[in-house]
């Protein structure tokens, strides 16, 4: 009989881990839900600006507007497999100070952790961490916090914010080229003429 206790109390606990892992999984960012439709945040989402990604058509990118934290953003939405449903949401923070992204940076380590990928360079012009968990059907899901002196080519420079489900992303892929085919390729680009090798160039 204890030891039938012993088993019983072990398979909660178990549970309750299992439950614990899933709740600090993050699932939403500026009031927008990782996997909900579209709809759900049609306050904040322009979907009257939806457009086609040319090398991913099976998504579309969507902006998102401002509100007291983020200066703006976009989402990601399916086109295939679920219609709406938001895949991936990217936001830029209004304070773009590095002191500001010092404070979120050690936030977020307190709450997930240790990162499972550095995202920077080694000059500190791009510094960020990326950290992994899954969902609730173990599909996985990355959270990446960058800040960038430079141009990020889809927001601009400061500090950013991504959250993205991978398995959504990939349902999407998969239903539209089962549709529609592999996307075409671009062109290749003419072969430029060799330049003269004058013997101090490596071969």
């Amino acid at each position: 009989m204890p030891t039938l206790r012993i088993l019983c109390l072990a398979a909660l606990l178990l549970t309750f881990c299992a439950a614990a892992a899933l709740a600090e999984t993050p699932t939403e960012l500026a009031g927008i839900g990782l996997g909900e439709p579209v709809a759900k945040a049609k306050g904040r989402i322009h979907t009257q600006k939806a457009r086609t990604m040319d090398d991913s058509p099976w998504v579309q990118k969507i902006p998102v507007a401002g509100d007291k934290f983020f200066s703006g953003g976009y989402v990601l939405v399916g086109v295939c497999a679920a219609p709406g449903t938001v895949a991936r949401i990217k936001m830029r923070y209004r304070d773009d100070g590095l002191d500001f992204f010092r404070t979120i940076s050690g936030e977020m380590l307190k709450r997930y952790g240790d990162p499972t990928q550095y995202k920077g360079d080694f000059e500190g012009r791009t510094m960020g961490n990326k950290w992994g968990f899954s969902d609730s059907r173990l599909r996985p899901i990355s959270l990446i916090l960058q800040r960038t002196e430079g141009e990020d080519p889809e927001l601009g420079a400061g500090t950013t914010l991504k959250l993205t489900n991978w398995g959504l992303l990939e349902a999407e892929r998969a239903c539209w080229q089962e549709r529609h085919g592999a996307p075409k390729a671009p062109a290749a680009a003419p072969a430029k003429k060799a330049a003269p090798d004058h013997g101090y160039l490596p071969r």
